[in-house]
């Protein structure tokens, strides 16, 4: 399991999250990114793991409101669109920035 990161910055103008894990290792994420990739049951069918949400719908000025921590494992964002469900460990965040 990743350790939490040391850092976590979001630019509301940029719309961008900046995540530092160490002074080495620091990512950038788009809020629109961050939306569409989204894998609660809501974005994903639980049973077959495709993804039911529709990208087009997201809209590209998506910005995030709020974000809480969750334990010490992950972070929930409450998104421009009222999208609040999805929960992004450290170790999903570490995946998503290795593509």
């Amino acid at each position: 399991m990743r350790p939490a990161p040391k850092g976590i910055k979001y630019n509301r103008a940029k719309r961008e999250l900046e995540i530092t894990w160490s002074a080495e290792d620091v990512v950038v994420f788009g809020a629109y990114d961050l939306r569409c990739e989204c894998a609660c049951a809501v974005c994903v069918d639980e049973r077959t793991g495709m993804r039911i949400l529709d990208l087009a719908t997201v809209p590209r000025d998506i910005g995030i409101g709020s974000m809480e921590l969750v334990g010490n494992y992950a972070i929930q964002f409450r998104f421009s669109d009222g999208h609040d469900t999805g929960i992004y460990s450290w170790d999903r965040l570490d995946t998503l920035r290795h593509g």
